[in-house]
């Protein structure tokens, strides 16, 4: 057993002669001026920059993807809530028996195309064509239920005007895409 603790007593004493040695050495100075290497200071400037036009380059095409499909689903979605809207006035104008059904069609369509162009219109979305989206998305919701609630004439008249500025506001932004 003694002979176990003087081998790791001397093990101990060889290790921290060893450490003092090397922290010794390693503990000189050297003399002199520190110096930039020009040919690498240009050539790591050089990298950074491209990187940095990479990801700006990346950004702006991830902003144009995601702004080209809130704007198609916008096409898509007007499209389908003004025919859905015009067969329900259509068949309200001429009393026709279905008017009801067609309303109901109707707002179920205006919620849907609501949802489709909310669900499009991501952080990527270039802000001024996301504002106008999210008016448009809060309009067609707002006309939704006007015609839910079967309100008078003129309450529904002043919910389409509203709904078409949007509307038209929102295609003039997105014709660019």
């Amino acid at each position: 057993m003694r002979r176990l603790e003087r081998a790791g007593m001397a093990a101990a004493a060889a290790a921290t002669a060893t450490g003092i040695i090397f922290v010794g050495a390693c503990s000189k100075q050297v003399t002199g001026t520190a110096e930039v290497n020009q040919t690498e200071l240009a050539a790591y400037n050089s990298e950074v920059t491209a990187s940095s036009v990479a990801a700006s380059v990346s950004r702006a095409a991830a902003a144009a993807a995601a702004t080209e499909a809130a704007c198609d689903a916008f096409f898509d979605a007007n499209e389908s809530s003004v025919s859905s809207f015009n067969a329900y006035i259509d068949a309200s104008n001429n009393n026709a028996p279905d008017r009801e059904a067609k309303a109901n069609d109707a707002v179920t369509t205006l919620r849907n195309n609501a949802q489709d162009v909310d669900r499009k219109v991501t952080r990527e979305v270039e802000a001024d064509v996301a504002e106008k989206l999210r008016a448009y998305r809060d309009d067609t919701n707002e006309l939704a239920v006007t015609l839910e609630r079967r309100a008078d004439i003129d309450t529904l008249n002043a919910a389409i005007d509203k709904f078409n500025n949007t509307k038209n506001a929102a295609r003039d932004t997105c014709r660019d895409y």
